[in-house]
């Protein structure tokens, strides 16, 4: 399907299990915010992306094509390579390669290898020949192996599906959930934004009215309810920073904003 160098998509038989359900087709849309919900964790510090945004573009856009032509008895071998910033800060290349396959449950992804070096025995990626390195392909047949550095786990709040710890489910409602930083999520975070304003004002409103009903001797006004209402909004707010959508400075001035209203 496509090649360069260390990086390809392919084509190859499916190693077990029922037919996948193949032909299909998926936007490359829905594959970019599917893949921006995984993440690989060592168990040592926070867990990084499995794959950079230029990689995700990428895999989006190849995956899409050899899912709509792959058959029942096919997978998708993908490899493809990132930069990632090393122990002394420096971008390195590193390479991570996956088994697609669309089943009833969603798009599976099988880890084979994660962020390794590229083979290289000069420094220039000149005198290794491809055909002669055997890269690590995930399988269904085989389990995750014990030695792994790497293991996959999933954004906060997201709906994907760890079936072992290299073998993620990313279903519908997973790839409906924009991917952070893109167009389509910037206008959730804004329609998210107004939306907590709007409460916020009526709530201001309810506040100022409610001192004239204290000379009856009605029971007790609604405003006790506030306070929920103020963890909703909190909630929301923490919601849209954990997913990359509010800077640490419109956080923070949020969060004072709902606060100060209360």
């Amino acid at each position: 399907m496509w090649e360069a160098r260390w990086q390809h998509v392919r084509l190859i038989a499916r190693d077990g299990g029922g037919g996948n359900a193949h032909p299909v087709t998926l936007s490359k849309s829905d594959i970019r915010n599917g893949l921006a919900q995984l993440r690989l964790d060592n168990g040592d510090g926070e867990p990084v992306e499995l794959l950079t945004a230029d990689e995700r573009v990428f895999v989006a856009e190849q995956l899409s094509k050899a899912l709509a032509k792959a058959g029942p008895d096919q997978d998708v071998s993908i490899a493809t390579i990132g930069m990632r910033k090393t122990i002394l800060g420096l971008n390195e290349p590193r390479l991570t390669t996956l088994r697609a396959f669309m089943g009833t449950d969603g798009l599976n992804l099988i880890l084979g290898e994660a962020q390794t070096e590229p083979p290289n025995d000069t420094g220039t990626y000149q005198k290794v020949d491809p055909r002669l390195v055997s890269l690590v392909e995930g399988r269904r047949a085989a389990p995750a192996r014990g030695d792994a550095r790497w293991k996959i786990s999933s954004a906060a709040n997201s709906a994907v599906a760890l079936r072992r710890s290299d073998w993620a489910v990313i279903p519908a409602a997973a790839m409906a959930v924009p991917e952070p930083g893109s167009e389509a999520a910037q206008k959730q975070a804004q329609t998210q934004l107004e939306e907590m304003q709007r409460q916020m004002q009526q709530m201001q409103q309810q506040m100022k009215a409610a001192p004239a009903s204290t000379a009856a001797p009605a029971p007790a006004s609604p405003a006790p309810a506030a306070p929920v209402a103020v963890e909703d909004r909190l909630r929301t707010l923490d919601q849209l920073k954990a997913k990359g959508l509010l800077s640490p400075k419109e956080y923070a001035a949020k969060r004072k904003q709902i606060i100060d209203s209360f």
